[in-house]
């Protein structure tokens, strides 16, 4: 299980399991069939592409401070500590912490297989029906019609009716109720949330939403057949009489949702227009997830203007320090053979100038630098210094540093920046 999969995994399940939390809470009850349905799939789909936007922030300058390197005179001492970095999104502590267990990988791939496999077997299972009966079409419906004793269901534009019940009371009232699914396209919602089951399989909040999104279904059916002319009594009597026979779990079928729920929602009073401002909870949970999950904010490095012959002389800065950079990522950039190499590196390098131990001087020095997407240290600065000499020296050190195993966002090699306290302290 790569990273892309985990994060996806990880992004949307949170999205879902908000989206699903508000629709129960506030939104299941009403009946504006319709909008609950446009809610329902519009949560679906923000949570299967938010993880894949990434919208990147510019921001001024700044990187991670790592913590101060103490120079001693006449002898060099080094007290560079553990460097911590935290990471700015949910996602990334837990992506790092399922990545790092076996078992919940191999647990989660095993899930996915199974479902796959069920998806397959369900479809499979539809697509006998349509081959081994009789298949007639009319209005641009294909209906067929089966041996066994079932009440009516439909799938895409199949519906699957019984020879012994095709002439029964009521059958006209269920023919209709299919064909609004048709319509409708309900079929399509199903066989979307049933593929982003197979990532999602462990989360109960995806099995809530699929019960949801099939009550609204038949509410949606229901509405629709009831129009005028049709008694209402005699459909909600042909509701409490129609069998409950088990019909294919993908498709749309008469029964499907709990009779009482249904007759509930066909005599309730209509929702008011007010109820409707609900859905803006749903708006304020997506612009709250994209600012969590859809922004990568980076550094952007001032351009420097050269004024003089002097600074002509200065190393020009590389490709990778033009572009984005950084000041955390997924995977931060690591000095070859890690802080005990970097420090004993710093230790061999530095030497406290001759000129300012005799005049005493001493402070602290801090030097940003990128780490850039070869792993270079490039664009080395003195972001404040204490004298030339020590500033010069500081400086040199940080240019000599070799070649860092770099960065990544995402899977991808990217810039960071960080920022070194060197203090120069005299005995």
């Amino acid at each position: 299980m790569n990273t892309s999969i985990t994060n996806f995994v990880i992004e949307s399940g949170i999205s879902l399991t908000l989206f699903t939390i508000i629709y129960l809470a506030f939104l299941r009850k009403e009946t504006f069939f319709m909008l609950n349905r446009i809610y329902l799939m519009g949560a679906v789909l923000i949570s299967v592409f938010l993880p894949f936007i990434h919208v990147h922030v510019s921001t001024p300058m700044q990187s991670v401070m790592l913590e101060e390197v103490v120079v001693t005179a006449p002898r060099l001492q080094n007290l560079l500590e553990t460097v911590t970095v935290y990471g700015t999104r949910i996602s990334v502590s837990l992506e790092q912490t399922i990545q790092s267990i076996g078992w919940i990988r191999f647990i989660f791939i095993t899930g996915m297989t199974m479902f796959t496999i069920l998806l397959f077997y369900r479809i499979l299972q539809i697509s006998r029906l349509v081959l081994n009966n009789q298949v007639e079409k009319k209005n641009g419906l294909r209906i067929v019609k089966l041996d066994q004793d079932h009440t009516p269901f439909s799938f895409y534009n199949f519906v699957f009716i019984s020879q012994q019940q095709s002439e029964l009371p009521g059958m006209k009232e269920m023919l209709a109720h299919e064909m609004e699914h048709v319509r409708q396209g309900h079929s399509f919602d199903i066989l979307i949330l049933e593929l982003l089951t197979i990532f999602q399989w462990f989360n109960p909040f995806i099995w809530l939403l699929k019960r949801s999104l099939r009550e609204n279904h038949e509410f949606l059916a229901d509405n629709g057949v009831l129009k005028p002319g049709v008694s209402s009594a005699n459909y909600r009597l042909l509701l409490l009489n129609s069998s409950f026979i088990q019909q294919p779990i993908l498709a749309n079928n008469f029964n499907y949702s709990l009779i009482k729920i249904r007759i509930k929602m066909i005599t309730k009073i209509k929702s008011s227009k007010i109820a409707a401002s609900k859905l803006t909870m749903g708006i304020l949970v997506t612009a709250a997830l994209f600012m969590v999950f859809g922004f990568d904010y980076s550094e952007s490095l001032p351009q420097e203007k050269k004024t003089n012959a002097t600074q002509t002389k200065e190393p020009q800065k590389t490709d990778q320090a033009q572009d984005q950079v950084f000041v955390v990522v997924e995977q931060m950039p690591e000095f070859p053979g890690g802080e005990l190499a970097l420090r004993e590196f710093i230790a061999k390098a530095i030497k406290y100038p001759d000129d300012a131990i005799k005049a005493g001087t001493q402070g602290k020095v801090y030097i940003t630098f990128v780490v850039s997407k070869e792993g270079k240290v490039v664009d080395p600065k003195v972001a404040r210094g204490v004298s030339p000499s020590l500033d010069a020296e500081a400086l040199r050190v940080v240019k000599s540093l070799p070649i860092w195993i770099p960065g990544k966002q995402r899977g991808v090699n990217v810039a960071v920046s960080y920022t070194i306290p060197i203090a120069f302290a005299l005995k």
